[in-house]
């Protein structure tokens, strides 16, 4: 584990470049020392950091990192400890089961007026639980399919660059079938790249998920398969059974299996840089690829609203900063915690990252976000963009329900993965 200590500053020199905030003052009150648990590389940064103690000079930090592979059951054992850390950093989708198991601290009653009126609804949705507010989120992310311009002119396919054009999945696959070049299942350049995330092959629930969702109707009777399809799990969080077997569902998954399987137009294992090398005419990522194309241009590329079936839908999560519920300084971590995320102190945390911010407010302030083709993000964040079905379960959703939609794309059978994934989350549940 690597520790980092920051003390408070002994002189301004994080305000130059701040002027609205306040001048640090000397310490008259008992020093406080923050401990801050997250992975390496995560914010909150030593600019933002910095910038706060300029008012809070008798609060220095204790950061530990960890290796995001280790992050949960670090957070799992040190948490319950008698000496736990005062600030959380960890993946969003797992607000409401941190919640539910007494390791966070609500910080409603510590959100600045404004707040409500000002986050995106679906990081308010991700991060409540049992009426309250668990972590007032910093960054959002969610995906988009990028394409290489070259190849998709030279194939003469056109993809659509506003929400309102969007291609159906159907659309979609005539133009991967287009642009692709060789043969079908070991083609020279795929139709559609493989993932960069985990081991690049395809189930994973934060990617793969919306092909169903968006083959339901989340205005549909609630008693409706169309409806139970679109949300995945109950929206209360409370039961999975009838929501991943519909008809629609399966409906979608048969066309997921096909462009793995008999329209072969999706390769089934990891291809390191296959979009960035000119292997793929489409790819799906996050802002992350974007901003390395504006930094390094590669290839000559743009990007296209995600394809849905019936209801666009895209997800949205990121990580997120949470106080202890067992910290032992549980006022002013909560402060931190939602100052971090409000204002300019949560403008300097996500610029540096690069992602886009929780807070519409903010988004005025990120030039690249305002034209294409890195506004399909915002645009798709703010009228498509869904959490991960949030629930105190979701770390047993989200394993299951990956390995179900990656036996699909294997060539499983859809309905009988999603009768199977469905009884193994209701065990979970139920225990």
């Amino acid at each position: 584990m690597k520790h980092v200590l920051f003390a408070a500053l002994a002189g301004g020199t994080a305000l130059t470049a701040l002027p609205a905030l306040a001048q640090q003052s000397e310490c008259t009150a008992e020093p406080v020392t923050l401990r801050i648990l997250r992975t390496p590389g995560n914010y909150p940064y030593p600019a933002a950091i910095e910038a706060w103690q300029q008012e809070h000079p008798c609060v220095s930090f204790e950061i530990n990192e960890v290796p995001f592979a280790q992050l949960g059951d670090t957070i799992a054992v040190q948490a319950a400890s008698d000496d736990p850390p005062d600030i959380l950093v960890y993946d969003g989708p797992n607000t409401q089961s941190y919640a539910k198991a007494g390791i966070l601290l609500p910080v409603t009653d510590y959100l600045p007026e404004g707040w409500d009126d000002d986050i995106l609804p679906a990081t308010k949705a991700e991060h409540s639980y049992e009426g309250e507010v668990y972590s007032p989120g910093i960054e959002q992310t969610t995906v988009a399919m990028y394409y290489n311009k070259a190849l998709t002119d030279a194939a003469g396919v056109t993809p659509p660059q506003t929400l309102d054009e969007a291609w159906t999945w159907p659309e979609a696959l005539e133009a991967f079938k287009a642009c692709q070049q060789g043969e079908a299942g070991a083609p020279s350049v795929w139709g559609l790249g493989p993932t960069r995330f985990g081991n690049g092959q395809p189930g994973l629930v934060y990617q793969d998920l919306i092909y169903q969702r968006s083959n339901g109707d989340p205005e549909a009777d609630p008693e409706s398969t169309a409806y139970k399809t679109f949300w995945a799990m109950a929206p209360d969080g409370s039961t999975v059974e009838g929501y991943l077997d519909t008809p629609e569902a399966i409906e979608a998954l048969t066309f997921y299996r096909a462009l793995f399987n008999e329209e072969g137009v999706a390769p089934k294992v990891g291809i390191p840089n296959a979009f960035f090398d000119g292997k793929a005419c489409f790819y799906i990522d996050t802002p992350a690829a974007g901003s390395a194309l504006l930094k390094d241009p590669v290839i000559e590329w743009g990007i296209t609203p995600m394809p849905y079936f019936k209801s666009p839908v895209v997800h949205t999560g990121s990580t997120t900063i949470g106080v202890t519920a067992r910290s032992n300084n549980p006022e002013i971590a909560a402060q931190f915690a939602v100052d971090m995320s409000w204002g300019e102190l949560a403008y300097m945390n996500v610029s540096q990252r690069g992602n886009l911010p929780t807070l519409k407010s903010l988004f005025d302030r990120f030039p690249i976000y305002q034209d294409y083709p890195m506004k399909v993000f915002v645009d798709q964040l703010e009228e498509w963009g869904q959490p991960r079905p949030p629930s105190p379960y979701f770390a047993q959703y989200d394993r299951v329900v990956t390995d179900a939609l990656r036996s699909v794309a294997f060539g499983g059978d859809p309905e009988e993965a999603m009768q199977n994934a469905e009884r193994e989350v209701a065990r979970a549940m139920r225990r």
